[in-house]
């Protein structure tokens, strides 16, 4: 099977796509270069969609076994693919529930981090009307890192522990939580220490 999977191992040539000639006048290779460079981070932002959709397939249809694994967790630890299998299911739950689920245009979905629209799922399970779910998404992409991922604490949060953070907006600290399971117990006001040498 080693001579089988050698002689279809993919080699990879990382530039072959984005050569430049070096001997085209100033103004060509610049617009050259630029579109090489847009076209591949373009490719490099979909790409996650494209990895969650092979494992998905290869998992599904059991090719693994025809390429000699006897199942997808030993497939996913071979040296060629060495996806951790909580990666790989990340990848593959992103790609069935944006692309396959909401049927969402690849091009957007991949201008979000496969990790942003991972944390989303959950919260976004929780609304059923397709339309609303993509207007939060809109809401999420448009948050700072900080802002959405408290965000998301708060959506899925399943007790009810209170959560606390610091706004430098009202230059305090909030402390979200419920009436009926928290005692708030005031300190008073706070006076810096200063030590005097």
């Amino acid at each position: 099977m080693t001579d089988y999977l050698d002689k279809y191992n993919p080699s990879v040539e990382i530039f072959e796509h984005y050569q430049v000639q070096k001997y085209a006048d100033k103004e060509d290779r610049a617009f050259n270069y630029w579109q090489n460079l847009v076209k591949a981070k373009r490719s490099q932002e979909g790409l996650f969609l494209v990895i969650g959709k092979l494992l998905r397939d290869i998992r599904d249809e059991k090719m693994y076994e025809v390429l000699d694994y006897e199942t997808f967790t030993e497939f996913l630890n071979s040296s060629e693919v060495s996806f951790s299998r909580e990666s790989a299911y990340l990848y593959i739950r992103t790609y069935e529930y944006y692309i396959e689920y909401l049927e969402l245009n690849p091009e957007s979905v991949s201008k979000l981090s496969v990790g942003r629209l991972a944390m989303m799922i959950p919260a976004l399970k929780k609304i059923g009307d397709k339309s609303e779910i993509t207007e939060q998404i809109e809401k999420y992409s448009e948050m700072r890192h900080s802002e959405f991922v408290r965000e998301i604490k708060n959506t899925t949060r399943k007790d009810n522990r209170p959560s606390v953070y610091f706004s430098k907006e009202v230059d305090k600290w909030i402390v979200s939580y419920y009436d009926d399971s928290t005692v708030l117990q005031s300190l008073g006001n706070y006076e810096e220490e200063t030590t005097e040498w």
